[in-house]
Parts: C-alpha cells; sequence; structure tokens
C-alpha cells in the first residue's frame, strides 16, 4: 500500500497537494492517540456501532462486529496499517525523487512496457528503501506494547505486553521473566537487522557493479 500511494503521489493530478498532506499530518498522530480514536470509532461500544444501531443495522450496539480486543487482532493491525503506510509512503517517494524519472523513461523508450520499466526498473531500485522501511515499521510493531495492550485481546496477549506486565509487577519473582521477554524480543530484531543486512547488500552491489 505504502509503495502503490508513492507511485500515485509521484504522479500530478487534482488533489495530490491535500492528499500529501494527510499523509504528512498522519506521522504527527502519536501511536496511543490513533489507537483510543479507533477503539472510539470502531469498538462495540464506539460511534459506528451506535450509528449502525441508529440506522437499524444491528439490535444492539453489541452486534456490531467486534474489531477491538478480538482475537484477530484486527483493531491492531488497521492502526498499524493507518499508522505505518504513511511513514512507508513518504521513505519511498522521497526514494523516487531522488532516483527521477530518466531511468524509466529510458526504458520505456528502449521498447519496454510500464510495467516492465517498473519491474525490472523502478522496482529494483526502490527494494532496498523498501526493505528498510519495512524493517523499521516490523521492529517497533513487535517491540511496542501500547496498541497491544489497548486494542489487543485478553488472551492470548502480545509478547510486548506480557514482558511489560512482568516488568511492573509488584511481585519482584516476575521480573527475570520480563528480562527473558525482553532478550527475546531484542534477537528477533537483531535477527531481521542481519537478514535485511543479507539482501540489501547484495543488492547495492548489483546496483554498483550496473547488474
Amino acid at each position: 500500500m505504502g509503495l502503490g500511494a508513492a507511485l500515485l503521489l509521484r504522479q500530478t493530478f487534482p488533489g495530490r497537494r491535500l492528499i500529501g498532506f494527510l499523509v504528512q499530518a498522519n506521522l504527527t498522530v502519536p501511536h496511543v492517540v490513533g489507537a483510543v480514536g479507533m477503539a472510539y470509532l470502531v469498538s462495540q461500544s464506539g460511534v459506528f456501532a451506535r450509528l449502525a444501531h441508529a440506522a437499524g443495522l444491528i439490535d444492539t450496539p453489541g452486534q456490531f462486529p467486534a474489531l477491538t480486543q478480538d482475537p484477530f487482532a484486527i483493531g491492531i493491525i488497521l492502526l498499524y496499517v493507518w499508522k505505518e503506510v504513511p511513514f512507508i509512503t513518504l521513505i519511498l517517494l522521497a526514494n523516487l525523487q531522488s532516483i527521477g524519472a530518466d531511468h524509466e523513461a529510458t526504458a520505456r523508450s528502449l521498447g519496454a512496457s510500464p510495467w516492465q520499466a517498473f519491474r525490472h526498473v523502478t522496482l529494483p531500485m526502490l527494494r532496498p528503501g523498501l526493505l528498510a522501511a519495512s524493517a523499521l515499521v516490523f521492529a517497533f510493531a513487535f517491540g511496542a506494547y501500547e496498541i497491544p495492550l489497548l486494542l489487543g485481546a485478553s488472551s492470548p496477549k502480545a509478547l510486548p505486553v506480557l514482558a511489560w506486565q512482568s516488568y511492573t509487577n509488584v511481585d519482584l519473582a516476575a521480573r527475570p521473566e520480563a528480562a527473558a521477554m525482553a532478550v527475546i524480543i531484542a534477537l528477533i530484531g537483531l535477527a531481521l537487522l542481519l537478514a535485511y543486512a543479507h539482501f540489501a547488500h547484495p543488492m547495492a552491489d548489483r546496483g554498483r557493479n550496473g547488474r
């Protein structure tokens, strides 16, 4: 979605500045504020549930689909999509502006279709930035506890939530569990960075060698 939005904002069309402003404004909203707003809108006691009840679509607000505190983490996914897609969009849009349109235009002049020019020219040049942005988003989402705590189900709990609750437990015997879970989170994040380095460096080398 971020890649598609970046490609769209690269074009000139009516309303482009407004969409670009909304994408940038999204970054100023803290995740916790977004989570509270998401709960206020889509929970079974939220605005959408009450509107559906007032419109006669459901008999009671409780019949509204469970989009928060649900076992499928729909509310968490919606919040992260809303918050992180603009972040990735801006990173890729900056990459597109630095790359320019000359490479793609050259491929088109040599007979490549728009899809072939994107697939074989633009996308490989964007892939390092896309991987880096994706790694950053994953590392943040995997280690953050606020959003799963506010929007997630009470059971099973996300690993960062368990670590935070163990660390703040009045029973000091739970502190080692919190430390162990924090180490696991850190190791997974480190593994992600190593995987990114493994995939990104060969791409950079191929780009420098013209392959």
